[in-house]
């Protein structure tokens, strides 16, 4: 999409997709009509709706809210649709209430926070534990932190002028869990393919990063190094060590998918076999 972006055919594909991402509802006036549809998906990054590149490092930018549409799923969704469709007008105006009542409450609570703000942020060994836990990577443990933040924030209590300690709860702890699951069932994606194609071989680096190149980052070559690092560097079926031969120049590094540690007894045969 950031390549297609570039085209003189396309130089505002990238607004319409941030429009189209903003809040999930699209409306555009031409020159024939109105093109009007809902896109049932949203996408909030920093501190403005929406306002991100599109290029590497996006996933370290957003939340994964990821629900697998099973038949069961699919069938209770038609129905939920069916039901609002046949909505009473008392329903209707029930449900808008209640929605302005919400809305109303979370505004509140921001000028709260505006005009009394906590004197810190401590958080307990339970969160620091939790989030230490290897499948968090390193550069998504602020995303989890600001989550936890969130749930503290949006409790209906609140006390300005102290610190705002943010404690683990079984509430909180399934929000994280939750979230850490669907994140790694979809950025997981592009490792889990690496995984399988090249699995009990050894490849060495440079190809490695020339086939990442080519399978995941659109032949972004740089952009491959630093997936390898973030991505397959500490998993436990992937190694990288120098290869014992007996030769002059540059051994090189070799990369080993499907075994911790080089082992002298396996014989992996060639890429080909």
């Amino acid at each position: 999409m950031s390549d297609a972006s570039k085209k003189d055919h396309s130089l505002d594909m990238k607004n319409q997709l941030l429009t189209s991402l903003d809040n999930g509802r699209v409306q555009k006036a031409l020159k024939m009509g109105w093109v009007q549809y809902t896109t049932r998906y949203s996408m909030w990054a920093a501190t403005q709706p929406a306002r991100f590149e599109l290029d590497s490092g996006l996933d370290r930018r957003f939340f994964i809210i990821d629900i697998e549409m099973s038949p069961e799923k699919e069938l209770k969704f038609k129905q939920a649709q069916h039901k609002q469709s046949n909505m009473t007008r008392e329903t209707r105006i029930e449900l808008a209430s209640k929605n302005i009542e919400i809305r109303e409450w979370i505004q509140h609570r921001m000028f709260e926070a505006v005009a009394n703000p906590p004197s810190g942020i401590l958080f307990d060994d339970d969160i620091a534990e939790w989030i230490d836990r290897p499948s968090v990577r390193s550069y998504e443990a602020d995303l989890f932190r600001r989550l936890a933040i969130g749930y503290h924030m949006m409790q209906p209590t609140y006390r300005g002028n102290v610190p705002l300690v943010i404690t683990m709860d079984d509430t909180l702890k399934g929000i994280l869990t939750q979230s850490l699951t669907q994140r790694r069932r979809v950025m997981d994606a592009d490792t889990e393919l690496i995984k399988t194609t090249f699995w009990m071989q050894d490849l060495s680096k440079s190809q490695v990063v020339k086939e990442v190149s080519r399978m995941v980052t659109n032949g972004d070559y740089q952009s491959a190094k630093r997936w390898i690092v973030e991505n397959l560097q500490g998993q436990s079926w992937y190694s990288e060590y120098e290869p014992d031969v007996k030769r002059r120049g540059r051994k090189g590094v070799t990369c080993r998918f499907g075994h911790p540690t080089p082992s002298s007894e396996i014989d992996w045969g060639s890429k080909n076999e």
